[in-house]
C-alpha cells in the first residue's frame, strides 16, 4: 500500500478559540479527497464482514464510539487486530505511540497524532492549528466517519448510526441493534453518497455554530474572564464540570485543568450523583454540559452567592443571564448528530464535543488574559 500522509499545515489564528477552530474546520477541508481515500479503504473491509477499531488516547476513543451520529460497529482495540479484515483508527500521542504492528504489510491502520509518517498507513501529521491536538484529531476523526459512512452507501451498504441517549429513541435504538449485534440495515433507502459530501458539510456546519456562539456570546466570555480572574485573585473556588467522551480528559489533563478544579459530572443524566461541593460568595461554578441546564448547581450557586457559568442548547428561563448567571448556547441542535443524511431516519456525526471543547478552551483564554491584567 501507497504511504498517504496528510500535514495539518500553520496559518494565521484569530485569538478568539472559537474562531480559531472555525478557520481550522475550514482549513481541514483542504484535506478531504485524503479522508475520501481512508473511508474507501476502511469501507471495503468492514463491509466484508472486518471488524473497525479505535485505540490510542482513550478521550479520543470514547469520542468515536458510542456517540450520537457514530457508527455503532466502532469498538476498543484489542489486543490481537486481523491484519487481512480488520481496519483500526488509532489516535496517538506521547503516552499512546503508534504500535508496531500498524506497519504490517496488508494491515489498514488510519493513524491520527503521529509525530512522523508511519509507514503502510494513512497518516495526520499533526501542526498547529492553535487549538488542542485532541480536538484536532476529533474535527478529523468526525469529517473521515462522514467519509467513511459514505464510501459504505457507494458499495450498497448503510451501517447503523447511533442516536443521542437524551432522546426518547436513543436508548431502545441501542436495544434493537447493538444488544443484538447488529450493525448494518438489512434493508435501506440511502442512495449512495457522493465522495466529499458529508465530511464537508459537517465542518460547514460545526464553523457556523461557532462563528454563531462567537458573534453571539463574546460579551458573555469576557465577563466569564473577569469574573474568574476576580476569583483568582480573592482565593476563591474555581470549579468546571463536565462529562462524556473528549470530557472530562480535555480540561483535566490539559492547561485548562491548571486553573480550574476539574470535576466529572454532567446534568440530565440521573444517574448520576449531583455535585457534594460547597459553593461561597465570589466562586465561579462552570458547567460544560450536554443537553440539560444543572437546575440544581444554578440554584445552589444562587443561593451561596457564587458566579455560575452554564453551556446547554437551551436557557432554565428561571436563570438567564444576568448579574451572577451566564448562559451559553453551544448552537448545536438538541439531537447532537447534526448533518442529515437523505433516505436515513436520524442525523449523522455529533457536534457537541467539538464545539464544547472551543467554548471550554475560551473561557480559559479569556479568564488568562484577564487574570494577566488584574496582576499588573
Amino acid at each position: 500500500m501507497i504511504n498517504l500522509i496528510v500535514i495539518m499545515t500553520i496559518f494565521a489564528m484569530p485569538d478568539s478559540y472559537l474562531l480559531r477552530t472555525a478557520e481550522a474546520l475550514e482549513q481541514v477541508q483542504e484535506d478531504i479527497p485524503i479522508m475520501v481515500q481512508a473511508g474507501e479503504m476502511v469501507a471495503k473491509r468492514i463491509t466484508t464482514g472486518g471488524k473497525l477499531y479505535a485505540g490510542g488516547n482513550p478521550a479520543l476513543v470514547s469520542e468515536v464510539t458510542g456517540r450520537a451520529g457514530g457508527l455503532m460497529l466502532i469498538t476498543n482495540l484489542p489486543e490481537k487486530v486481523n491484519t487481512e479484515t480488520d481496519a483500526v483508527l488509532f489516535f496517538a500521542d506521547t503516552e499512546h505511540p503508534v504500535p508496531q504492528n500498524a506497519s504490517v504489510p496488508g494491515g489498514c491502520w488510519v493513524i491520527f497524532g503521529a509525530d512522523q509518517p508511519i509507514s503502510g498507513t494513512i497518516t495526520f501529521l499533526i501542526k498547529d492549528y492553535g487549538i488542542s491536538p485532541t480536538l484536532t484529531m476529533a474535527i478529523y476523526a468526525w469529517m473521515l466517519t462522514g467519509e467513511l459512512i459514505s464510501a459504505c452507501t457507494r458499495l450498497g451498504k448503510m451501517p447503523v448510526l447511533y442516536e443521542s441517549i437524551g432522546l426518547y429513541g436513543g436508548i431502545p435504538r441501542i436495544q434493537k441493534y447493538h444488544a443484538n449485534n447488529i450493525f448494518w440495515h438489512d434493508k435501506h433507502e440511502v442512495p449512495p453518497i457522493p465522495p466529499g459530501v458529508l465530511a464537508k458539510d459537517y465542518a460547514i456546519r460545526i464553523s457556523s455554530m461557532l462563528r454563531r456562539c462567537e458573534a453571539n456570546h463574546r460579551k458573555d466570555f469576557d465577563t466569564v474572564g473577569a469574573w474568574v480572574a476576580e476569583a483568582k485573585k480573592a482565593g476563591k473556588n474555581l470549579i468546571m464540570y463536565s462529562m462524556g467522551h473528549l470530557f472530562p480528559d480535555e480540561i483535566r489533563k490539559t492547561a485548562i485543568g491548571t486553573l480550574f478544579r476539574s470535576e466529572v459530572w454532567n446534568a440530565g443524566f440521573t444517574y448520576l450523583p449531583e455535585p457534594k461541593d460547597t459553593y461561597n460568595p465570589g466562586d465561579v461554578i462552570i458547567h460544560i454540559g450536554y443537553q440539560h441546564p444543572p437546575r440544581n448547581m444554578l440554584e445552589r450557586a444562587k443561593s451561596a452567592g457564587a458566579k455560575a457559568v452554564y453551556v446547554a442548547p437551551y436557557m432554565d428561563r428561571d436563570f438567564p443571564t444576568g448579574n451572577d448567571t451566564i448562559w451559553i448556547d453551544p448552537m448545536w441542535p438538541f439531537a447532537d448528530a447534526c448533518v442529515p443524511i437523505p433516505g436515513y431516519d436520524i442525523p449523522a456525526l455529533p457536534a457537541s464535543g467539538v464545539v464544547n471543547s472551543a467554548i471550554a478552551w475560551e473561557i480559559y483564554r479569556t479568564s488568562c488574559i484577564h487574570i494577566e491584567k488584574s496582576s499588573q
